[in-house]
């Protein structure tokens, strides 16, 4: 069994009695639960999710081969980042950013180079916040843009998978 993290999002489920979303990864759920895998998630700004999953490689690369799933390349939260590739970095950076955290936010507290961070503390800050989820009706979509909620912590979500 292998071990990733994932950025994906929330997605509507059609199937509900009332306007109802989900973390895009149970849509992997029986196959990860039948291979004797798991995974584990907190939600985070902008409708996302951070996720951890322990399941064989060919399903952590099905995964990452699907659309709105972005893999993380490393696993281990006291890994540095400079283990990575700058163009690595980088689409971290670019997910952070297209998930709703400011420049300004990400160089304050992340400083200009993510290569001098682990990855515990990019996903840390990740879960700093999010917004409370609320359902549009007149659009008749499931908006984010309520009041700021904590995030469940990631050594929660890291202790769940292991």
């Amino acid at each position: 069994m292998a071990i990733a993290w994932f950025i994906c999002s929330y997605k509507r489920d059609p199937g509900a009695h009332r306007p109802t979303r989900y973390c895009a990864m149970d849509d992997f759920t029986t196959t990860i639960t039948e291979e004797g895998g798991t995974w584990s998630e907190t939600e985070v700004l902008g409708g996302y999710a951070l996720v951890k999953v322990r399941a064989e490689q060919t399903t952590l690369d099905t995964i990452a081969g699907t659309a709105g799933f972005f893999r993380i390349p490393i696993a281990k939260l006291d890994t540095q980042l400079s283990s990575l590739t700058t163009a690595q970095r980088n689409a971290i950076k670019a997910r952070l950013e297209a998930m709703g955290y400011g420049v300004d936010e990400l160089t304050s507290t992340l400083g200009n180079n993510l290569g001098q961070k682990t990855l515990g503390d990019v996903l840390r800050f990740a879960a700093s916040r999010r917004l409370k989820p609320r359902y549009d009706k007149i659009s008749d979509v499931i908006v984010c843009d309520g009041a700021v909620q904590t995030c469940r912590a990631v050594s929660s979500v890291d202790a769940d998978v292991l």
